[in-house]
């Protein structure tokens, strides 16, 4: 229990796609320490390659920001350059013309 309140995690923001985590319920496993989603990860916890967390990121941006999917692509891109888990792999990715 922490400050009295039950079922509260520590971490406020996935490590992968920042979707909030405000309980246990919405890491991955239901594990208050695993820092990533339970959208960015299997079913036992595990960090999902970066192809599909980017395919997600990609249409979720087309159906609900309305964007193309060349500026869905590039929204995803630069979203995911935010995070811990993909900093390094974005930031070593070719950038187009």
């Amino acid at each position: 229990m922490l400050g009295g309140v039950c079922g509260l995690s520590l971490a406020t923001e996935c490590e992968s796609c920042g979707r909030p985590m405000g309980s246990n319920m919405d890491h991955g496993a239901q594990n208050p320490d695993n820092p990533y989603c339970v959208h960015c990860t299997d079913l036992k916890g595990k960090l999902l390659p970066f192809e599909t967390v980017y395919t997600r990121l990609v249409s979720s941006a087309m159906e609900t920001r309305w964007m193309n999917k060349e500026k869905a692509e590039k929204f995803a891109l630069e979203e995911m350059g935010k995070w811990p888990a993909w900093k390094d792999k974005v930031s070593q990715m070719p950038r187009p013309a």
